[in-house]
């Protein structure tokens, strides 16, 4: 903000003259668009929390990473603009204060001891103070929100387009169980020239020689690298701020501020597929499912939201009162896919050209991989392919016969067989167990 020292004292019925001149554009652009934003980001998080469950292998850590920058980058500028309208708020008042009451605090009418009164003398700011640090708080906040998601923008290009050259790679040379080492190879390097650059110029750049080739070198690289957004070049609104707070606290301030936006951003997606079970319960134990005595109403359909996308086995209904039990297993290709992988590839389904005979191979090796249990013998039972167009979602229907069962609570479960024998330190497959009455 730029400072008039021949200025004269500011009229209390009008705005200071040191008033940030953007001030009414930074309102209009918050209050518009704040609303907006928090909506965006809820919609992403619906959008996150139906499509992820559907991705395996590179195509779920692509989406994922894409979904975390993203996603924080809508949630840190909702949040800097709900912020700014706050301290902006705050900055309306003291303005109105300061214009009805333009003597600011009497002390003699206060019911207050000298030294409360001496106290609030040293340490009390004048109004004009307390006005103009709310408004450079304002601006400060306001700019800073907006750099730092131009700061995620050019990251999350990058790591983008390096993850999905990765993939193609991958999905090409038939390599894909080596993608950690790939990323991992291609971070350095892309990020390990950045540093040995800037390494290079801070101790060394005086010294290098204009035309000389490590000269030539090291702007060369620089300028590479401004051009992808990764320097101080790329950013005016963080250099200027880190310049005249400090370098190290703005880097410091700017880190902690991308770190919890990218917390939440997974915090959020985590906490829309699964229930914490927030509130004061004390003692009162937790019913998850497959616990002895617990129901969990995820595993039935009546208590599912619409547009919900189920990862775990579940039933019509609690209470069955016809004669078939309506077992559904969602196909979640991040955890049933190296099955389907495995059925697809073998040598029945291979060698099937006909469509039909195929899909009969590929769901009788799938289902012999899964086993369901009533009451804890074996269901002796070939699934259907199952698909519900709603909610976009495939996998295997169990019509489970249920007419000569006895009036009260049984159970049903799923769970997929080991492919080999269990060591004595492995622990056993997962099991769902439901829970419903006749």
């Amino acid at each position: 903000m730029n400072h008039d020292e021949g200025n004269s004292p500011d009229d209390a019925h009008t705005l200071p003259k040191r008033t940030t001149p953007t001030w009414d554009m930074e309102l209009l652009l918050s209050g518009a668009t704040v609303f907006a934003l928090f909506q965006g980001a809820q919609a992403m998080m619906a959008g996150g929390a139906y499509l992820l469950p559907r991705l395996q292998g590179d195509l779920l850590v692509l989406a994922e990473m894409l979904f975390t920058y993203g996603y924080g980058g809508l949630i840190l500028l909702a949040l800097t603009f709900a912020l700014h309208l706050v301290i902006r708020a705050y900055w309306v008042a003291m303005i109105g204060m300061n214009s009805v009451y333009p003597n600011g605090i009497k002390l003699d009418a206060l019911n207050a001891g000298p030294l409360a009164k001496s106290l609030l003398t040293r340490r009390g700011r004048s109004m004009e103070d307390r006005i103009e640090r709310a408004d450079n708080g304002a601006t400060i906040v306001f700019g800073i929100g907006v750099s730092i998601v131009l700061v995620l923008v050019p990251v999350a290009l990058v790591v983008t387009v390096m993850l999905g050259f990765l993939t193609l790679v991958g999905w090409l040379t038939g390599q894909q169980e080596k993608m950690t080492w790939l990323i991992v190879a291609l971070m350095a390097a892309v990020f390990v020239p950045y540093m040995v650059l800037t390494t290079v110029d801070k101790r060394r750049g005086d010294r290098l020689a204009p035309g000389s080739l490590g000269y030539r070198l090291t702007l060369a690289g620089l300028e590479f690298y401004s051009r992808i957004g990764l320097s101080r070049a790329s950013n005016t609104l963080v250099t200027v701020f880190s310049s005249n707070i400090g370098e190290r606290r703005g880097q410091a301030i700017i880190f902690t501020v991308i770190l919890v936006a990218m917390l939440s951003s997974t915090a959020g997606l985590f906490l829309s597929q699964k229930d914490l079970g927030m509130g004061s319960f004390g003692a009162f134990p937790d019913p998850r499912r497959g616990m002895p005595s617990s129901v969990d109403g995820r595993a039935y359909a009546s208590s599912h939201e619409p547009d919900w996308s189920p990862t775990s086995p579940y039933l019509s209904d609690p209470v069955v009162s016809g004669s078939y039990l309506r077992l559904v297993v969602p196909y979640v290709p991040s955890l049933h896919g190296h099955l389907m992988e495995k059925c697809a590839s073998a040598p029945e389904a291979r060698l099937s050209a006909e469509e039909g005979p195929r899909r009969e191979a590929l769901r009788s090796c799938f289902t012999r991989q899964l086993q369901v249990q009533l009451d804890g013998e074996k269901v002796t039972l070939v699934p259907e392919w199952y698909t519900e167009p709603v909610r976009d979602l495939r996998g295997l229907l169990y019509m489970v016969p249920v007419r000569d069962l006895a009036k009260g609570r049984h159970e049903v479960s799923v769970f997929a067989l080991p492919s080999k024998e269990l060591k004595a330190d492995e622990d056993p497959p997962q099991r769902e167990v439901i829970p419903f009455w006749r």
